[in-house]
């Protein structure tokens, strides 16, 4: 099981995997006890209940090793993904607010030709908050 820990302040999370033996032996002191959980869990991490010492040997720091080594490299493989799509998402994020302002004066362009032609205006309502969509980059106000 994967279990996030968030700051009451801040943006970090750290997520760490608790074993399926260990989690059934806490769900099964937890129904025993009346303890949720989630209670539990964060009750041995805050408290500091869990026993270092049991494993502490070469071949523990060894695999713990080989394990963080493994997670920075899927850190970077999942880092080297993301990074395209967010600069590629931030460069159509762009497009689409210069298509606004291009569509912004078209619009304005065609109602004042409307207006001097003598011919009834068009409703551009749906158009209108799309453009603001995107003109702030998503925050609909």
């Amino acid at each position: 099981m994967k279990i996030t820990v968030k700051p009451r302040r801040g943006w970090r999370r750290v997520t760490f995997r608790i074993p399926d033996e260990t989690l059934k032996r806490i769900e099964e002191l937890c129904e025993r006890y009346g303890f949720r959980p989630e209670e539990a869990i964060r009750i041995i991490l805050l408290q500091g209940y869990v026993n270092d010492g049991v494993d502490a040997d070469e071949e523990a720091f060894e695999k713990l090793e080989k394990d963080i080594d493994a997670l920075e490299k899927e850190l970077y493989e999942l880092e080297g993904k993301w990074s395209p799509l967010k600069f590629r998402s931030y460069y159509i994020a762009l497009d689409n607010q210069n298509l606004g302002i291009q569509l912004s004066g078209m619009m304005a362009e065609n109602k004042r030709l409307r207006k001097l032609l003598g011919k009834e205006g068009r409703d551009f309502s749906e158009v209108e908050e799309l453009i603001h969509y995107y003109m702030a980059f998503g925050d609909k106000d």
